[in-house]
């Protein structure tokens, strides 16, 4: 692991947590064939939308081999959260950089089925 980065809201806040963490395989720490993972926990909404953003659009400009987003402690997402994503899906095959949706909780599984994002981004 190269890199992690984590941020975070105030105890008590109902603010979205991030985790960024930036991987290759063989543990040189060049940039090329990077996988960067970002971790989100909480709500993805509004607020927490545009930091996710940023930190894709931070992402993708490193020209990694993969960039993904980790769901999996995510208790709530919104139509600002949904943009998020299908817009770092639309970067991803413009750039020809792999976009993954990793493990969603089942608040936003149920979110990609009623929307059918489900059939739109490469979910794992």
């Amino acid at each position: 692991m190269d890199a992690a980065n984590e941020r975070t809201g105030a105890p008590g806040d109902d603010l979205a947590r991030f985790t960024v963490l930036s991987t290759d395989g063989d543990g040189n720490g060049e940039a090329i064939g990077t996988s960067v993972v970002i971790g989100v926990a909480g709500e993805l909404d509004a607020q927490s939308g545009a930091q996710l953003r940023t930190l894709l659009a931070q992402a993708f400009e490193g020209g990694p081999g993969e960039v993904v987003v980790d769901l999996s402690e995510v208790e709530f997402i919104d139509s600002v959260g949904l943009s998020v994503l299908v817009t770092a899906h639309n970067r991803g095959e413009s750039q020809t950089i792999p976009f993954t949706v990793r493990s969603p909780s089942p608040p936003c599984q149920r979110v990609f089925e009623i929307t059918r994002l489900i059939d739109v981004l490469r979910i794992t």
